[in-house]
């Protein structure tokens, strides 16, 4: 069941030729694919017959979303028309008879079913006996959550997710399993008011009120002025009795607006507390530190961090490429590196590190080599581009580091903090 659950969610569904000329029709296709799913259905009533099945599943699937199930319901009756096996239209119209409390027709269209269908059994019957709407809605909620954890998060179909978490919420509105999940798919594709008006329905004796407002906070955190955004969570934060989990939300919102003394303070205090994170808050208050110039105490952290979590790739990787950069403890940096990207090879930044420790040791062909697929990887990492630039001027290979050095300038951002020193470089040259 789990494989046809995977297949079904995850299919693609792709914008077709277009099969006439219609300025509401390209917006509409345009807005739908935008995840825009109000003005995806705007003048649809009008065009209706003019649409092509995979047309008509994109509307089916907009008006689910935006909830209007009386829409959704006659764009299923239509598609059924042009295809009786039409999986999502018949999933749709059992909704909408199982809302309007037509149980006996949903029983006796199963009846006569002659194909019967895994994916509708699984949903609305249990050994032929019809569910209730709350196992229907969790049915409905088990398919969305098996997609998760069968795909990697850049293939996931958002909409065709929106569609089943929708429906689920729809059968049953008091489902907050359903209404956190559909929140979380809309922030996943910034949505984020959206996404907010569903996390705020949840209510405080709720299991999922927790969950909710750790997104409410994190929304705030990237979508708001500092100052606003800071004061919400702030809010949140004391509504919660300070729960540790929204403390870090706080905390982690510090450190990114590089509000570092404040985020250290937070975390310190969090410390206290010793939770099973324990590792990564004494990772997050050592870049703090780092960022602060406090090598001392950020060496420290990042030493008490792997001391409860030895394997970390991301701690193992900032502590050597700190010592790596005050030209310590080179050998050991080299090997913790090397475990480093052992745990972590697609990381650029990993590999950026073991690629100037390699260049510490003058092993110029293996830096080399290492930093060439961290500008495949990230071909506008600055600090990468840098680095490239300086291996190549030791292996003499003067002109590649000009123009990797020039590159370098070109797209470094204020936070890099290298462009004295590559212009230092290029004027040297140019003065040579």
């Amino acid at each position: 069941m789990k494989n046809l659950i995977f297949i079904v969610v995850i299919s693609f569904v792709s914008i077709p030729v277009l099969a006439f000329s219609s300025s509401s029709f390209l917006i509409s296709q345009l807005a739908f694919k935008n995840y825009d799913f109000n003005e995806s259905l705007s003048n649809f009533e009008t065009e209706l017959n003019i649409y092509s099945e995979i047309n008509l599943l994109n509307k089916i699937i907009a008006a689910v979303i935006i909830e209007d199930l009386s829409q959704a319901n006659k764009i299923a009756n239509k598609l059924i028309l042009n295809d009786k096996d039409n999986q999502e239209a018949y999933i749709v119209k059992l909704v909408y008879m199982y809302s309007n409390k037509k149980f006996d027709e949903i029983r006796k269209f199963h009846q006569e079913a002659k194909n019967k269908n895994e994916l509708i059994d699984f949903i609305f019957f249990n050994n032929n006996e019809l569910k209730d709407k709350t196992t229907i809605s969790n049915s409905l909620i088990d398919i969305v959550t098996s997609s998760f954890s069968n795909v990697d998060q850049q293939s996931l179909n958002y909409n065709f997710l929106l569609f089943y978490t929708s429906l689920s919420k729809i059968i049953d509105n008091k489902n907050e399993r359903a209404i956190l999940i559909k929140g979380e798919l809309f922030q996943n594709i910034e949505k984020y008011e959206l996404a907010n008006k569903l996390f705020q329905i949840i209510k405080p004796s709720s299991p999922f009120y927790i969950d909710a407002q750790r997104n409410l906070a994190f929304n705030y955190s990237y979508n708001l002025s500092y100052e606003d955004a800071e004061n919400k969570i702030k809010s949140i934060l004391k509504n919660n009795n300070n729960n540790y989990l929204l403390q870090k939300i706080l905390a982690d919102f510090y450190r990114i607006k590089k509000k570092y003394k404040l985020a250290i303070s937070l975390y310190s205090e969090m410390i206290k507390e010793k939770q099973s994170d324990l590792w990564n808050i004494y990772y997050m208050r050592g870049i703090c530190y780092e960022r602060l110039g406090d090598w001392a105490s950020a060496e420290n952290d990042f030493l008490l961090s792997l001391n409860i979590k030895p394997d970390s790739p991301n701690v193992l990787n900032y502590l050597a490429y700190g010592w790596v950069e005050r030209g310590i403890k080179i050998d050991q940096s080299l090997e913790m590196l090397k475990a480093a990207y052992n745990a972590n090879p697609e990381s650029y930044y990993i590999i950026d590190s073991l690629a100037w420790a390699y260049f510490k040791k003058n092993n110029f062909e293996e830096a080399a080599r290492l930093m060439e697929k961290v500008i495949d990887i990230a071909p506008g990492e600055a600090i990468s581009l840098d680095h490239l630039g300086d291996i190549y001027y030791a292996m003499k290979r003067k002109r590649e580091a000009i123009h990797f050095w020039q590159q370098a300038l070109e797209l470094a951002e204020p936070e890099d903090e290298i462009t004295e020193d590559v212009q230092s470089k290029l004027d040297n040259i140019n003065a040579g």
